[in-house]
């Protein structure tokens, strides 16, 4: 056994070796992070020096040239003021810049803000631009740039860019840091900057239109509405306006394109500003003349003056424009304070706003007039434009909600005035029908009143004594019938439907006398009427008369044209649907010897038809010919 000595002496030569390789991991692991952190911490590089020149060439200048060192940001009209007084149609900026051993094959060259577009050459070689360095000009002066290094082009050690700038009179030529390094860390950068300026206003601008095309829409449906024309006129040339932040190869040359732009600036305030005061009746009658005299002086102006003093005089039609929007907010705020209007209040609220951001906006446009050095707080974004949607959105809902509201309050009161008349006149439509209808109900009861006095006292005394004198059966039958047809038209001046069950025992007692006198017999089926479920069954006149006048004559053309021994009578009621058929045991009524259907079959059909019910005829299978009428029950209140 081992002595307990050897025991520890070699468990502590274990530990030893353990905590050995532990130490030396560690220390191998934490070597490689820093070199991996040392390449990962130079990457990207912001290039915020660099070598510059005056010059026109569309290749970088030699080496050998005059070059002058420049820190970055770069805004020539502080910096080369002189440049910019000789129209300088640009210049070139060379940087030397250090990558380390090993890093990402796949670079990138960002460059987040210039004006008015670059070109970027990398060890001689170019890897993209910004569009057309010939007019019309590409504008990138809002736009971010991004030009993927094409493999291998990057070498460790020293590597020189260049960058091209495009310079013109008559915008305000600049450059800001340029970034090299890893596209998968650029890129984020470069797509949050091209949502922020490019994206955003594009959306905002699509809202505005959508919202002026709205505004003309109302206004031309309500011309006395100005308000609306003047807003959805504003609308419309802010959107177009706004097209210079994003669009690259625009139709017009540099000069002209500037123009247009800046002196819609003023035409779009002040249609705006006139909107606003004549939409709030917040007065500001004073300040009318200023705003018409900005839309037709600030185009001129800018047409006519001369391009070394354009940018000045750009600059103080803001100031103009500024100053009046400051005075519309005062009017727009004392009529929010004293006389208590909410929706001046509303505009006064997104105004301040715009007024703010407005004027941060033209000490961005202006820094070179009052600072030797741009300032780091005016070097981000123009901001005025992201303020447009605020503007626009607030007003548009004032005006949309005060007009509908007041299409809803018309639309009421016109829907309130037609239903009153709609009442009325249903109630005189009413009262005339029923009196017309009784009217009508009276006079036809007289009439068949007396009709029916006439018919009994006379006709009918006469067609009983020939029922007793006919000297044979047929003659007798004859008289019969037509003394069942007086009674059953003098039965329709009743009042009410007729008890169902006793118009069936009419109709029974009228049938088995009928065919026991042409020694037919008869088989007569029908429901208990006596049942408490179908007591109050009931058949109004009409119907009475035009089936008891069908059963007649299916028996009348038993009797002469059938042959028949036999005769059968189903009555059924099911579903709310009264069934009566009428079956023999004849020749039938569908071959080719029997008769063809004659006058006596069209009045039943025409009578089936008349109160709505379903008429059919047809030979039975076993023989004869079978007449069934279905009439609906619920037919009674409409015949």
């Amino acid at each position: 056994m081992r002595s307990s000595l050897q025991i520890g002496v070699a468990w502590s030569t274990a530990w030893s070796t353990f905590l050995t390789r532990f130490l030396l991991g560690i220390l191998i692991f934490g070597m490689l992070t820093s070199a991996w952190a040392d390449v990962t911490h130079t990457l990207p590089l912001e290039l915020t020096q660099a070598d510059f020149r005056i010059d026109a060439r569309a290749t970088p200048p030699p080496d050998s040239v005059d070059w002058q060192t420049q820190a970055l940001p770069d805004a020539w009209p502080v910096h080369h003021a002189k440049a910019v007084a000789e129209n300088a149609p640009g210049g070139w900026y060379r940087f030397r810049f250090q990558m380390p051993a090993a890093f990402d094959p796949l670079q990138a060259v960002y460059l987040p803000k210039l004006g008015l577009n670059a070109a970027v050459v990398l060890n001689g070689r170019p890897i993209g631009d910004g569009g057309s360095f010939q007019e019309p000009y590409g504008r990138n002066w809002n736009r971010p740039l991004l030009f993927l290094v094409p493999p291998g082009l990057l070498q460790p050690g020293e590597n020189i860019l260049h960058v091209r700038l495009l310079s013109n009179a008559y915008t305000q030529a600049s450059l800001h840091s340029v970034w090299v390094g890893p596209d998968s860390l650029l890129r984020p950068k470069f797509e949050r900057a091209l949502f922020l300026r490019v994206t955003l206003n594009q959306t905002a601008s699509l809202l505005i239109a959508s919202m002026g095309l709205l505004m003309l829409s109302l206004w031309w449906r309500r011309r006395q509405d100005v308000a609306y024309g003047y807003f959805g006129v504003s609308a419309l040339i802010w959107a177009a306006q706004s097209t210079n932040l994003y669009w690259v190869e625009v139709p017009l040359s540099t000069a002209h394109w500037e123009i247009a732009v800046n002196s819609s600036f003023q035409i779009f305030s002040a249609f705006l500003l006139i909107s606003l005061l004549r939409f709030s009746a917040a007065g500001g009658r004073p300040l009318l003349p200023l705003l018409w005299f900005s839309v037709i002086a600030s185009p001129v102006t800018q047409l006519l003056a001369p391009a070394r003093i354009y940018l000045s005089l750009t600059a103080s039609w803001h100031v103009f424009t500024l100053f009046c929007a400051s005075l519309t907010l005062v009017f727009l705020l004392r009529a929010a304070v004293k006389w208590h209007n909410r929706d001046a209040g509303l505009m006064a609220a997104a105004m301040s706003l715009v007024v703010v951001l407005a004027g941060h906006d033209w000490l961005m446009h202006s820094q070179h007039f009052w600072l030797t050095q741009p300032h780091e707080l005016l070097e981000d974004l123009y901001l005025l434009h992201y303020s447009a949607p605020l503007i626009f959105l607030t007003v548009g809902m004032i005006m949309t909600s005060r007009f509908v509201r007041v299409l809803n309050e018309f639309e009421a009161l016109n829907d309130d005035l037609e239903n009153r008349v709609q009442a009325k006149h249903a109630e005189l439509q009413d009262s005339f029908s029923r009196m017309r209808a009784l009217e009508m109900d009276q006079a036809v009861a007289e009439e068949r009143e007396r009709i029916y006095r006439d018919l009994h006292d006379d006709v009918g005394a006469k067609l009983l004594s020939l029922v007793y004198r006919a000297s044979t059966s047929e003659s007798a039958d004859l008289a019969r019938s037509a003394l069942q047809d007086l009674r059953d038209v003098v039965s329709t001046t009743q009042h009410g439907n007729l008890n169902l069950g006793a118009v069936c025992a009419d109709w029974r007692a009228e049938c088995e006398q009928r065919l026991s006198e042409a020694g037919i017999s008869l088989d007569w089926t029908q429901p208990n009427w006596s049942l408490p479920s179908l007591e109050n069954l009931g058949l109004t006149p009409p119907q009475s008369l035009n089936l008891g006048r069908i059963l007649r004559e299916a028996v009348s053309n038993l009797i002469k044209h059938a042959d028949a021994g036999k005769a059968w009578v189903q009555i059924n009621l099911e579903a709310g649907t009264l069934s009566v058929l009428i079956r023999d045991d004849g020749v039938g009524c569908g071959g080719a010897s029997s008769r063809p259907p004659g006058r006596g079959v069209h009045n039943m059909e025409q009578r089936a038809r008349r109160i709505g019910a379903i008429f059919n005829r047809a030979s039975h299978v076993s023989g004869g010919c079978e007449i069934q009428v279905r009439l609906p029950l619920a037919a009674a209140a409409d015949t």
